[in-house]
């Protein structure tokens, strides 16, 4: 039995000590002068998200590493760690990376800024052009001045949007949204419509329009798919324009940008992130 104990006790040591390594290979060691030249990270590795905006905006620096990461835990993981210098986010998800981890900071001034937009399948380029039409007069709003102001003001865990009730009876337009891009998009366990910075112009235009809404739940690679095969009219939530911005304009049409934010290197303090769990 005494045996047996020390064996599940070294298996979990060796487990401790492989955890690092697996998410963030072997590599140079960690630079730990502070950054205060965002265009110059000459040496530094940067986490960040896999094909999210930040992954297109840093791609092709040369004075940097940039290490892809599939979720927002494990580029956590990677900077306590050790394994990256530092990650980058853009200013939301800094905000609601930040209110629940302490010991970490953006450098000032942003590195670069990402638009967020809506995809509409290649059939329905109509309603493309009818909604940027309505993007240009509501951005001359004071609604869209509204917007502006609680986007600036989100603190990071809780959506401050107006509900805005869909009253469209016409015609009926499919809407995928990727459910997990807090605060972005996001579905309520009680089964609500959807809500979110990102479908507030959507909903807007659909009550102007008389078109009714009928929100799919979904995720980034369906919501893609899901466009070309003719499942959807429209696609939105946590979409930059960064992002697969040639590849997917042969077969989809764009939206003008929503709005905009900032996007941040993000390092670590003195102190170190407050604990994650593997």
């Amino acid at each position: 039995m005494r045996q047996r104990r020390r064996t599940i006790e070294c298996l979990l040591a060796a487990l401790v000590l492989l955890v690092p390594a697996v998410l963030g290979g072997c590599g140079a060691a960690r630079r730990t002068d502070p950054i205060t030249d965002v265009s110059d990270l000459d040496g530094r590795r940067v986490g960040v998200g896999i094909a999210c905006d930040t992954d297109y905006a840093l791609t092709g620096r040369k004075d940097l590493t940039v290490v892809r990461y599939d979720e927002l835990a494990d580029i956590l993981l990677a900077l306590q760690y050790d394994k990256v210098d530092a990650m980058a986010l853009d200013a939301l998800l800094w905000k609601f990376t930040a209110a629940s981890h302490k010991g970490l900071r953006a450098v000032e001034p942003a590195f670069a800024t990402s638009g967020y937009t809506v995809y509409f399948r290649s059939e329905v380029s109509d309603l493309r052009d009818e909604f940027n039409e309505f993007l240009s007069r509501y951005r001359q709003s004071d609604a869209f001045r509204d917007f502006q102001s609680r986007l600036s003001t989100f603190d990071g865990e809780h959506y401050n949007g107006p509900d805005i009730g869909l009253t469209g009876t016409g015609r009926i337009l499919r809407v995928a949204v990727d459910a997990a891009g807090f605060p972005r998009s996001f579905a309520e366990a009680d089964g609500r419509t959807p809500s979110g910075y990102d479908l507030e112009a959507l909903k807007l235009f659909a009550n102007e329009k008389n078109y009714r809404l009928s929100f799919v739940i979904s995720g980034y690679d369906d919501m893609i798919y899901g466009l070309q095969g003719g499942n959807y009219d429209i696609a939105a939530g946590f979409l930059s324009d960064l992002r697969d911005a040639d590849s997917l304009s042969s077969y989809l049409c764009k939206s003008d940008s929503l709005y905009e934010v900032p996007l941040y290197f993000i390092e670590k303090t003195q102190d170190d992130i407050e604990p994650i769990e593997p």
